[in-house]
C-alpha cells in the first residue's frame, strides 16, 4: 500500500484524499518541469480486470476530450512500477455544492446563480457526447477562486460517450447492473431495465440536485430496502418543490414566534424591512416557474424532461 512521500511517475504523494471501490485518490505534488499539486488516482492493488481497466481508460479518455472551466482538468497518465494504472488531474481544494450553499447561507438566488455553473460544465459534456451518469452533491465540488465560488465537476468515472467508444477496450455492463447513487439517479437508472441511457439522464439527476439545493430535501423518500427505494425513484411523483418552501418557512415562523413570546425582553421588534418583501404576486410567478423546471427535470418520461444540460440552464436563467 502507498504512503505520504512515495513517488508515482513525476509526482510525490501527500496525503489520501478520496476513494472508491476501485481507485483511489491522492493529493501529490509535481516538482518539474513545473511545480504543482494534483490528485493523483490510481487503481487498487489487484484490480486490474479487463472491466475495470476498461472503466479507467474511459475515465482517462472522457477527461482528455473536455476542456471546461468547470470540469477537473487531466494532465498525464501512466503505470507504477507496481504495474497500478493512474492519471493526474487537476486538484479541486472545494466541498460538495450542497455544503457549501449551507456553510455560506446562500439564498435562493446565489443557489440558482451556482447550478446554473453546474449545468455550463455538464453542457459542455454533453456537447462533447458524454454522459456522467453518477451527478451528486459530492461529484461537484466549490472552491474559491479570487474571492469567487468556483465550481467543479468531477469524477467520470462510470461516464458513457453517446456516439464514441471512449476506449478500444470492450466495457460491459450487464443488464440487471446499478450504475450511479440512488439519490439522485433517473428512473430509467433506477428500473436497470438496460435501456440506453442518454444526456437526459443527467437532466433528472440535475433535477434531483437542484430540488435538494432548494428545498433542503430529496425528490424522493430514501430509506428502507434498495427495491422499494428504486420503485419510488421510478414511479412516486415529488411534492412541489415550493409547497416543501412554504411548510420550512412557516414552520421557521413558528419557531421564531415560540422563542420571541418566551423572551422576557420583548423591546426588539421583529420586522422584516421592505427591501427583503418582495410582492406576493412577483413571488407567485418565481414559484411558478421554479416548480414547472424542476418537475419537468424529474420527469419520470425522458421524453418530458429537458433535452440537455444547455436547455435546463436557460430556463434556470430566465
Amino acid at each position: 500500500s502507498l504512503s505520504p512521500g512515495d513517488r508515482i511517475g513525476p509526482y510525490i504523494l501527500r496525503e489520501p484524499i478520496g476513494e472508491g471501490g476501485f481507485a483511489e485518490v491522492f493529493l501529490a505534488e509535481q516538482q518539474e518541469p513545473v511545480r504543482r499539486r494534483v490528485a493523483l488516482k490510481l487503481l487498487k492493488p489487484g484490480m486490474d480486470s479487463r472491466e475495470i481497466l476498461a472503466r479507467f481508460e474511459a475515465e482517462r479518455q472522457a477527461l482528455a476530450l473536455m476542456q471546461h472551466s468547470g470540469i477537473a482538468k487531466i494532465f498525464d497518465a501512466g503505470i507504477s512500477e507496481a504495474g497500478r494504472s493512474w492519471f493526474a488531474m487537476e486538484y479541486v481544494p472545494g466541498v460538495p455544492i450542497t455544503d457549501y450553499c449551507d456553510t455560506h447561507r446562500l439564498d435562493l438566488a446565489g443557489r440558482i446563480d451556482l447550478f446554473i455553473e453546474v449545468c455550463g460544465a455538464i453542457a459542455h459534456a454533453h456537447q462533447k457526447g458524454i454522459i456522467h451518469r453518477d451527478l451528486k452533491p459530492s461529484n461537484i465540488l466549490v472552491g474559491l477562486a479570487e474571492g469567487k465560488p468556483l465550481v467543479k465537476v468531477i469524477d467520470f468515472g462510470v461516464a458513457k460517450a453517446t456516439d464514441r467508444r471512449l476506449t478500444e477496450k470492450t466495457i460491459f455492463t450487464s443488464q440487471g447492473m446499478l450504475i450511479g447513487t440512488p439519490a439522485y439517479m433517473s428512473p430509467e437508472q433506477a428500473e436497470m431495465s438496460g435501456v440506453d441511457i442518454d444526456t437526459r439522464s443527467d437532466v433528472y439527476s440535475l433535477g434531483a440536485i437542484a430540488y435538494e439545493l432548494v428545498t433542503g430535501e430529496l425528490p424522493s423518500r430514501m430509506g428502507g430496502p434498495l427495491l422499494d427505494v428504486l420503485d419510488r425513484i421510478a414511479h412516486k411523483e415529488p411534492a412541489r418543490p415550493t409547497s416543501l418552501l412554504r411548510r420550512s418557512a412557516s414552520r421557521q415562523r413558528d419557531e421564531s414566534r415560540q422563542l420571541t413570546s418566551a423572551s422576557k425582553d420583548n423591546t426588539v421588534s421583529h420586522r422584516t424591512s421592505p427591501k427583503n418583501m418582495e410582492s406576493h404576486s412577483a413571488r407567485r410567478s418565481v414559484d411558478a416557474d421554479l416548480d414547472a423546471i424542476l418537475l419537468k427535470a424529474l420527469a419520470k418520461e425522458p421524453r418530458q424532461r429537458y433535452a440537455n444540460a444547455r436547455e435546463m440552464a436557460e430556463d434556470m436563467r430566465r
